[in-house]
């Protein structure tokens, strides 16, 4: 484990970089066009808003600890304390039929070697609607009892990987297949970090299914020394569900992660099987909205737009004036913005659930 000596040096030079050089652009007058210059940027009217969002919280919570603000529980691990946010939420996610998710990809032909869309739609106006129809079929009969023993009979990680051997990971037959686990087998994920390349992770957010609710667990990061027990305890989280849900977690969330272990001189593995919804999205909605962010696809699928959020850029920012004065009130919109983000998650997997495949 690092020393308090290294926490503390590892400190002073993030907090400086963060100082220094923030991760964001201000765009001046809310200018549209210069906006179109960074892939990082806060409108001037959006910063200042942000800024007395701060100096307001700064004065709400005055005199406060972290513990009086957030329902919380310490919990002890074998790399030391975290502090862990537990919130049920009244969103629900749909445990799929695992008879009916079979029945439905057992329609898709092109699952077969061989049979691709043209072939697929000569088949089914000769009468072959499903695979088990080809099993009278003498040229595809070989494959299709293959195929049809795997989705009957197979694990849904055969089942999965029979599907993605065909189609993308982001196709909608392949998360109706991630069904097949079962909805408590999911974990949402998401993080606040201190920015990029490789800055400390200060909140883990993630999601369970308990009695098809979903449940968000957030480790708040209240001091440096905290980081590496929180990595262990969201590690073995991952660990003990077979199906790992994010937005662009593939290549960010997830890698972030194993780089942040690595720096305590620690291994994290890989999740089995991960769905990423941002590839699902932009497949969905891609061609119908002006960018794939996650504000963007809420209001687009669920009708919903954030007010007053804190903009990711400026994480760094507020989590930084809350080390440098102890004030707890600038934590409060970091944790409410993830909570946000993890609870859209379970509301865009039961939405592709329950949407037509």
């Amino acid at each position: 484990m690092i020393s308090n000596t290294s926490y503390r040096e590892v400190s002073r030079q993030w907090r400086t970089k963060i100082n220094e050089s923030p991760d964001y652009l201000i765009v001046r007058n809310d200018s549209v066009f210069r906006a179109g210059f960074s892939s990082s940027y806060i409108l001037e009217s959006d910063y200042q808003a942000t800024r007395n969002l701060k100096d307001g919280l700064m004065a709400r919570y005055n005199g406060m600890v972290v513990e009086e603000v957030f329902d919380g529980t310490e919990i002890d691990t074998p790399d030391g304390e975290c502090f862990v946010i537990n919130t049920p939420t009244d969103i629900r996610v749909p445990r799929p039929d695992p008879e009916q998710v079979r029945k439905r990809l057992l329609l898709d032909l092109t699952l077969i070697q061989g049979i691709g869309p043209v072939t697929a739609g000569r088949l089914r106006r000769r009468g072959h609607r499903t695979i088990e129809d080809l099993l009278s079929f003498r040229r595809f009969r070989a494959r299709a009892e293959e195929c049809v023993d795997r989705i009957r009979n197979g694990t849904p990680a055969d089942v999965v990987s029979l599907i993605e051997r065909r189609h993308s990971s982001s196709h909608p037959l392949s998360l109706l297949a991630s069904g097949l686990y079962g909805s408590e087998a999911y974990l949402f994920l998401d993080r606040e970090t201190l920015g990029f390349f490789s800055r400390p992770i200060i909140l883990f957010g993630f999601a369970t299914i308990v009695n098809q609710r979903l449940v968000v667990h957030q480790v708040l990061v209240r001091k440096m020394g905290e980081e590496f027990p929180a990595l262990g305890l969201v590690g073995s989280r991952m660990k003990e569900k077979p199906v790992i849900v994010s937005y662009n977690g593939k290549t960010f969330d997830i890698p972030y992660l194993i780089s942040r272990a690595a720096f305590y001189g620690d291994m994290m593995e890989k999740p089995g099987h991960h769905i990423d919804l941002l590839h699902a999205s932009r497949r969905s909605a891609g061609h119908l909205v002006r960018d794939c962010r996650l504000g963007t696809i809420e209001q687009h699928f669920l009708g919903t737009r954030r007010t007053h959020d804190l903009p990711g850029s400026m994480v760094p920012e507020f989590y930084e004036t809350y080390l440098h004065s102890g004030n707890p009130g600038p934590l409060v919109p970091i944790v409410e913005h993830n909570l946000q983000d993890v609870t859209s998650l379970g509301k865009l997997l039961s939405l592709f659930l329950e949407g037509p495949a």
